[in-house]
């Protein structure tokens, strides 16, 4: 069980992680997205062989979820290509709060309760603290929050049909789906961002893609859903939330963004940190509380 919990972490250092591979690599947004999600389809593809035959229905609809995860990615590195690791990291930790919005909204059985309502005001006053200290890197967070509202989005569908077939088939399609929409978008390139549209890149580049493509993609989403048949979705989730810690602490060591930033995003990013961190276990707490009171009142 210990070694389970040593590899969820990794695996959530790994996803951070790949903030600051956005910013190593020397592509735009698109064209990396593109090649990320290309080449974890042929390695899907190698892996999964003959289970990719699904019936063509099904086959178009993960490949269109798959632009969705595309879109996110694409935000996800212009960000920090605009800002900095950190601030996209901070932009993508208020996930937590566009799911308790957005779930009620896509999913009948799902209510809004005020507990969502409760951390979802305490993460949208600190987001609004964040911006008004870092008006530098405004763009930025912004396009971060928009990036994590599709990574929101995406996942929420996903989560519908993610038992009916083994998830690495799902994740070959969906990759398939969020590299057709960047081939598509390439022509856009240089509008979404300020690099011109490479004519190649050198090998730091190409070893630094593998590590995206292969490693942050098709082992790290593999291993995580083997995971969840050990672990509890409670612990995996909170652990989960440690993602923009990492991934703000990585950005520090490695690309020095804590020069760049004053004190005000530091207080605001740890307001949202603490929130999202608490939230589960006050949930946790709650549903526990409810439990036994409708055990109670049952005798």
């Amino acid at each position: 069980m210990q070694r389970d919990y040593l590899k969820l972490h990794f695996i959530i250092i790994l996803w951070g992680f790949t903030a600051v591979l956005g910013e190593l690599i020397d592509l735009p947004p698109v064209e990396l997205v593109a090649w990320r999600t290309g080449i974890a389809a042929v390695t899907l593809a190698l892996i999964v062989r003959a289970e990719v035959l699904i019936p063509r229905r099904d086959a178009i609809i993960f490949v269109a979820t798959g632009t969705i995860i595309g879109i996110h990615w694409i935000l996800f590195f212009l960000s920090v290509k605009v800002a900095n690791v950190s601030i996209c990291m901070v932009g993508m930790a208020t996930i937590s709060l566009w799911t308790a919005l957005l779930e009620p909204l896509m999913i009948r059985s799902r209510k809004l309760r005020s507990l969502d309502l409760i951390f979802g005001a305490i993460i949208i006053g600190a987001v609004y603290w964040i911006f008004r200290s870092e008006l530098q890197y405004s763009t930025g967070f912004l396009i971060a929050i928009a990036s994590a509202i599709a990574a929101t989005v995406f996942s929420i569908i996903n989560g519908t049909f993610a038992s009916r077939f083994h998830h690495r088939t799902i994740a070959f399609y969906e990759m398939i789906g969020a590299c057709l929409l960047c081939v598509a978008c390439l022509p856009l390139s240089g509008f979404l961002s300020e690099q011109e549209p490479s004519s190649g890149f050198g090998l730091d580049d190409l070893a630094y893609l593998l590590i995206l493509a292969i490693v942050c993609t098709v082992y790290s989403f593999s291993e995580y859903v083997e995971l969840l048949k050990r672990l509890s979705v409670f612990t995996v989730n909170f652990v989960n939330n440690l993602e923009p810690v990492y991934g703000i602490l990585l950005g520090a060591i490695i690309l020095k963004d804590y020069k760049h930033l004053s004190g005000g995003f530091y207080s605001g990013a740890a307001i949202i940190l603490a929130a999202v961190i608490a939230y589960p276990m006050i949930n946790r707490r709650l549903r526990r509380r409810r439990a036994q009171r409708e055990a109670q009142s049952a005798r």
